[in-house]
């Protein structure tokens, strides 16, 4: 007995399959070998497989092939022997057409001795010289052809004829079982691809984490081998993909989309699933992220992701072609799965666009802590602080230690963000630490950090202020309030570069540059022990000393108005200005707590001001020690007085002050020559050197009764 379970590979002429088997003595056990092979296999494809290959064993032909009836009317060569690639792949026969259309068409057998003499043959290989096709019937309705053919004429006999046409009849009914048990197992299949899908929907927090176990399992149970999803940025209107599975960085850059745009764009504009059988022969098709896969038929699957009622992304998916059954219900499932996922995707989603959000607030206000902490806002242009300027340029270029040095008040901190802001760091961490506001026993673990467990209350690991600012700056203000632990560890950092957290095993390599600020006269405390000499000389690579404001009084007008500019947004005072002798005073005072003290001084003075005019009565400066102070300094001179109102006309930029500052001397000048002269204007004409008649044009110009906008006498 032949053994019908073996494949038969290559053309039956090559391999002998045109002998027949021994003479027929018993067609009951041919069929019922027959019937072992067509029943041995479960599986579609492989029974048709072995139905040609047991029609062409039995019948002593050349070549054959098994095609079934599509639904456009068509055959479809299912598996062939000896016919080619070419042949499978290009001959398409119409139901009618060809001997096979012809069986196809009528339901009936045929055995045509010679090929040559019938008008129906198409001719698709030359040395083919007769053909044997039957029907596959199944209900009386035919679902496709058994085709055997050999080179000689006159090969096949009735008995095959019979023979073949109760395999047929057999074959159809065993593939129709076939595909009923592939089509079961394949929905089988997808109630266990939901019911993982919905394991994962039910376990997973973490969205990405989510998308990442969907991905795997529509890759392994439906051989999805690359799934992404697509999401609307909406402030640049352009569809990117957010996350991809089987993709690489490179390809997922390249994922990005004009609403309309090719496959992706399109589902989305129109909400609508969208399946490509083979993206080779799909232009819309753009394969901007998968430009490498072009050479093989793969179908693009993509469904629109709904959110109350709006589309706002794109579930794709790519994978071998499944046939067009199976085609329609991958996207299916694909649509199943976008709904099952919408609450995740709207919780992503919405974090997502804050996340988008913070990280563009972040980015402006970095680049308005730059446009801050730049040099030219630091204000002051005395002598002193042209010095400072001058260093702060010159460090901000590298990562030297920084040591600020300078009483409180005087703006050490603000030297610092300028550095820090203003170096290559900038856009890396600015942290600052004052040591003198943190208890001794929590600086350590605030500045490194430490381990769960490593002290009562520490119930988690957490990252220190220098873990924090690795890559950029620490600022170290009151350092010398640090005690002497903790500045041998300070120490440590700035020798070795590293850091290691309270209960940890292993030190941190860190990259900080580390910013110190003091009050205090360290080499005193030097001098007392109180202060590490080695830590000192670490810390003083770069000295910085910022000037007392006593030491720059010339600055208070130009601060005066930086302050006011400042108060008058804050407090809604667009009118806000300042008398020339509140400038005065101000000028004249000693400030011991500096430039803090004085926008202390101003904010004070401008909420109890009447939003028009800052009055000395309203500077709460000027009463007590601080009067007696300002009083001790002595009446200022005409230039300083007139150099203080320069300053503050200069500084409103608006291209009037020479017209200001003239008036308000002409009128200072009419004012106290009437008053001199008893109000008699030929009398105050004389001693002021002018005609009448100007002095009564100047009056008009100049109407008196406002005083205290003209200069003191």
């Amino acid at each position: 007995m032949v053994n019908l379970r073996e494949p038969i590979e290559g053309t039956a002429a090559d391999e002998g399959l045109g002998d027949r088997p021994s003479p027929i003595d018993d067609r009951l056990v041919i069929l019922q070998d027959i019937s072992l092979a067509l029943n041995s296999t479960l599986d579609p494809e492989l029974l048709i497989e072995r139905i040609l290959d047991a029609s062409i064993r039995y019948t002593g032909a050349t070549t054959g092939s098994v095609m079934l009836i599509r639904p456009d009317q068509t055959l479809k060569i299912m598996a062939a022997r000896g016919l080619g690639t070419n042949v499978q792949e290009e001959v398409v026969l119409k139901v009618g057409e060809g001997i096979t259309g012809w069986v196809a068409k009528n339901g009936k057998p045929l055995n045509v001795p010679d090929v040559r003499a019938d008008a129906r043959y198409v001719m698709v290989k030359e040395h083919i010289r007769s053909e044997l096709a039957v029907p596959m019937v199944l209900n009386r309705k035919t679902i496709g052809v058994i085709s055997v053919d050999s080179s000689k004429a006159g090969n096949f006999s009735e008995e095959d004829l019979q023979l073949l046409t109760i395999v047929g009849t057999q074959a159809a009914q065993i593939l129709e079982n076939a595909k009923a048990f592939a089509e079961l197992r394949r929905k089988n299949e997808q109630d266990e691809t939901l019911l993982s899908i919905g394991q994962v929907l039910g376990s997973a927090l973490d969205f990405q984490e989510l998308f990442g176990r969907l991905a795997e399992i529509l890759a392994e149970r439906c051989r999805m081998r690359r799934s992404f999803l697509v999401l609307l940025n909406p402030e640049t209107e352009e569809l990117s993909i957010d996350l991809a599975h089987g993709m690489t960085p490179e390809e997922i850059s390249k994922g990005r989309y004009r609403i309309g745009e090719g496959i992706t764009g399109r589902v989305f504009k129109t909400g609508k699933p969208i399946g490509v059988k083979d993206v080779r022969t799909e232009p819309k098709f753009l394969g901007r992220a998968l430009a490498s896969i072009r050479d093989e038929q793969l179908s693009f699957l993509a469904v629109p992701v709904n959110l109350d009622g709006r589309v706002v992304g794109v579930l794709g998916a790519l994978k071998p072609f499944p046939g067009d059954a199976h085609f329609e219900e991958d996207l299916a499932l694909l649509q199943i799965i976008s709904s099952s996922i919408t609450p995740a995707v709207k919780i992503y989603y919405g974090v997502a666009r804050e996340k988008d959000v913070l990280l563009r607030e972040n980015r402006l206000l970095r680049e308005e802590l730059k446009s801050i902490y730049t040099f030219d806002n630091i204000v002051g242009t005395s002598t002193a602080m042209a010095k400072v300027y001058e260093t702060i340029h010159n460090v901000a270029r590298g990562r030297s230690t920084v040591l600020i040095l300078g009483e409180s008040g005087t703006g050490k901190e603000l030297i610092a963000h300028a550095i820090h802001f203003n170096s290559p760091r900038s856009d890396k961490p600015f942290i600052r630490v004052n040591c003198a506001a943190i208890p001794e026993n929590l600086l350590e673990a605030e500045l490194f950090g430490h381990i769960k467990g490593s002290f009562t209350g520490a119930i988690a690991d957490r990252k220190g202020k220098f873990g924090l600012a690795d890559g950029g700056t620490i600022f170290l203000d009151e350092i010398g309030d640090m005690s002497p632990m903790l500045q041998v560890k300070i120490l440590r950092v700035l020798q070795e570069r590293e850091i290691e957290a309270v209960g940890a095993e292993t030190p941190q390599k860190v990259d900080v540059r580390i910013i110190a600020a003091t009050n205090r006269n360290l080499q005193e405390m030097m001098a007392k022990g109180e202060f590490r000499e080695d830590l000192f000389y670490r810390l003083n690579v770069v000295p910085i000393e910022v000037p007392p404001l006593r030491e720059r009084l010339e600055d208070i007008p130009a601060l005066v108005e930086h302050f006011l500019q400042k108060f008058r947004r804050e407090n809604q005072m667009p009118d806000l200005q300042i008398a020339p002798e509140s400038v005065r005073m101000l000028a004249r005072y000693q400030w011991p707590g500096n430039v803090r003290e004085l926008e202390n001084v101003l904010e004070r003075a401008t909420i109890l001001s009447d939003g028009k005019l800052l009055r000395p009565s309203d500077i709460p400066l000027m009463g007590g020690s601080a009067a007696r102070s300002a009083k001790a300094a002595g009446p200022a001179s005409f230039e300083e007085i007139l150099e203080s109102h320069v300053t503050i006309e200069l500084e409103s930029g608006d291209g009037k002050a020479w017209e200001r500052l003239i008036g308000k001397v002409e009128r200072s000048l009419l004012r106290v020559a009437l008053e001199r002269v008893g109000g008699v204007r030929l009398r105050a004409a004389e001693i002021l050197g002018i005609h009448r008649n100007t002095l009564r044009k100047k009056l008009e110009e100049y109407p008196l009764g406002t005083g205290s906008e003209s200069l003191p006498d």
